[in-house]
């Protein structure tokens, strides 16, 4: 699971990084934390493709703030799927967060109690729901479910994306990008120019792979080992 936290008070980001990983520690958890002391820099991110199960969003932010961002992402970009946890010295910002629903609202200073219970929240919704990859094709936003996601494949200054009714789109991102993003999800590179869903892999051999659609990819003889591994990986988390 993604989380970012974005708050320009450095004290802060620097506490529920801290409760984060005591969070993984105390429940066996790989919950995945970026930083970020501005608005601005957390909407290039997510407009580059980044995504995140849940935000820690301060409302506060130098130049654009935490419920302007919440805006966007809700109505401009239509990212319903991120849960979005507002933080504030100050209780008079409750009428404006309606339009954003949000998942909780919190005072500073916080309480571990309250975002151990908002993480509880999120993981449990996150892993009976659905993730979704965004992207931006000819100026709109859009999404399609990961799991149905067969692979991507590299195309000139971004990625093909392939899915399992047959539709291909087409979205910005590197797909070095989406690797590091989507490798913790059941995706694999077994090319260098390929991820892979592994839940779509019909047959599997030393030097090639052969997708649910009939497409085969070859694995470059460098990742051969790696993918290996991580295929007999997923097999044993799906048994």
């Amino acid at each position: 699971m993604n989380i970012a936290i974005c708050d320009d008070d450095k004290g802060v980001c620097s506490q529920l990084e801290g409760w984060i990983e005591q969070y993984n520690y105390e429940n066996a958890t790989r919950l995945y934390v970026d930083v970020y002391h501005s608005a601005e820099t957390l909407q290039q991110q997510l407009q580059s493709g980044q995504w995140y199960d849940m935000l820690f969003l301060d409302i506060e932010l130098p130049q654009k703030n935490g419920i302007e961002l919440g805006q966007m992402i809700r109505s401009a970009w239509k990212m319903d799927l991120i849960y979005l946890v507002f933080i504030s010295g100050k209780s008079n910002y409750c009428m404006d967060l309606f339009d954003v629903h949000p998942l909780n609202f919190h005072l500073k200073p916080l309480k571990h109690k309250d975002v151990v219970k908002d993480i509880d929240l999120v993981r449990e919704r996150v892993n009976t729901g659905t993730l979704a990859f965004r992207y931006r094709e000819d100026g709109v936003y859009k999404s399609v479910c990961l799991k149905d996601i067969v692979y991507f494949v590299g195309a000139g200054k971004g990625v093909e994306v392939h899915c399992k009714d047959g539709r291909v789109a087409f979205a910005g991102n590197s797909l070095q990008q989406l690797c590091d993003i989507y490798e913790k999800h059941g995706f694999s590179r077994c090319h260098k120019s390929y991820l892979i869903n592994l839940n779509y892999v019909s047959e599997y051999s030393m030097s090639k792979v052969k997708m649910s659609d009939g497409k085969e990819i070859i694995i470059g003889k460098s990742r051969r080992k790696q993918f290996k591994d991580e295929f007999i990986n997923h097999e044993l988390m799906e048994d």
